[in-house]
């Protein structure tokens, strides 16, 4: 832990996400910083609503409504939560490791008449800012993918979470084996994502056990996901490449910009929705 009570890499993604706000700004996603799910190659879905649409499936694995209070760690825009607590009913607070990240989901859960049942605030999973079993329910939208320590980080979110509630969170997996080819071109592009080496689809339900979860769905959506959303990205990126590059910082532009005759699809790694439950006894 650093003195802030933040690990380094918390305050390394933090900065990271500080830097993107300008990106942000101009998301082709909404108010969202993940991935969309798309019925088939033929849905002609656009991006923020294949993106809510996934959003739509996690609240749905919750199982939550008035008087329960959800846990959004890695909150991002603050998007989801809104969304969450718009549907059901229930308090959200969100967390994330930046400061302009939080900034920004206050505002637009003001905006959005939500700020009193969604508050975000800044803070890191690993070392979460919250009393035991204080939460009705928790999810990871694609942020449990790059902290440090999968195992650590769900060890803490299932000491905030109640006996008998639920958690739901999406990852990325090795989902073919990486050729030692590949691995490096894989790792350099994770790596510039600040996201860690993928998980194992056979050894998750096992690190949700020794987290004190017990797994109750493990999927693969990647042909509904990341496969269309790499594609979908990529065709919109090259229409508003300038318009983005006007907004971000050229240094960090410069950094995530494909390289010329750079491929990111990835089809080594696949993406999971994940739910679990904490025991009510153990």
């Amino acid at each position: 832990m650093t003195s802030s009570g933040f690990t380094a890499v918390g305050e390394q993604v933090g900065q990271f996400y500080d830097q993107l706000m300008g990106a942000f700004d101009a998301s082709l996603y909404g108010p969202n910083i993940h991935v969309g799910f798309w019925n088939s190659q033929e849905d002609a879905t656009g991006l923020e609503d294949a993106a809510n649409r996934l959003t739509d499936m996690m609240i749905e694995r919750l199982q939550v409504g008035p008087g329960d209070r959800v846990l959004d760690i890695g909150c991002g825009l603050g998007g989801p939560a809104i969304r969450l607590a718009q549907a059901t009913g229930a308090e959200v607070v969100g967390i994330s490791v930046s400061r302009k990240q939080v900034e920004k989901a206050n505002e637009l859960a003001e905006a959005a008449g939500v700020s009193g049942k969604v508050s975000f605030q800044h803070g890191d999973a690993m070392n979460l800012p919250f009393d035991d079993a204080s939460f009705s329910a928790v999810w990871m939208l694609e942020s449990v993918m790059q902290m440090p320590d999968r195992t650590a980080a769900l060890t803490e979110a299932a000491r905030v979470l109640r006996p008998g509630g639920r958690l739901a969170l999406t990852d990325n997996y090795e989902r073919e084996p990486i050729s030692e080819e590949r691995r490096p071109v894989i790792e350099g592009i994770l790596k510039r994502y600040l996201t860690q080496s993928p998980a194992s689809f056979e050894a998750y339900p096992a690190m949700l056990r020794e987290a004190g979860l017990r797994c109750a769905e493990l999927i693969d959506v990647s042909e509904n996901t990341t496969r269309q959303s790499v594609k979908r990205l990529g065709e919109a990126l090259a229409k508003n490449m300038e318009q983005l590059a006007a907004k971000v910082d050229p240094e960090v532009f410069a950094k995530l910009k494909p390289a010329e005759g750079e491929n990111l699809e990835m089809p080594e790694l696949g993406y999971l929705i994940v739910t679990a439950r904490r025991p009510v006894s153990a």
